[in-house]
């Protein structure tokens, strides 16, 4: 009796097949890198240009959710303490999570900055 037609199993798929999968994978995520690491010093350039209510609001209306907040235990008083949030920790949680274009959009839809901006970066 075949039990594998019984239960409609399926064959494992070949190691070859598993191989070729894992390269694309690791080729996707390579190509994403390299995206990110030449994206990475315009996105700090402009959302230098943010203050930090510009910056909770973007968070806010294209996350929605803020960076998260770190904490420590205080042994003075036995609590957890929850550190302030900075510009910088507002800038290193958005470079993550959004791509430059995104970004971009939200600076000139809110007029941010203008399109001179971009003019500027191109020439450095």
């Amino acid at each position: 009796m075949n039990f594998g037609k019984i239960f409609d199993r399926k064959k494992a798929d070949s190691p070859s097949k598993n191989m070729e999968e894992i390269y694309k994978i690791k080729e996707e995520i390579e190509r994403e890198d390299k995206i990110f690491e030449k994206e990475l010093p315009v996105k700090y350039a402009l959302l230098q240009e943010f203050d930090m209510d510009d910056l909770k609001k973007l968070c806010s209306d294209l996350l929605g959710r803020d960076p998260p907040a770190d904490e420590y235990d205080d042994h003075k008083t036995g609590s957890r303490k929850t550190l302030p949030q900075y510009k910088e920790d507002y800038i290193h949680f958005i470079t993550d999570e959004l791509d430059l274009s995104e970004i971009r959009k939200y600076a000139l839809g809110n007029k941010i900055i203008s399109e001179e901006f971009f003019k500027k970066s191109n020439q450095s």
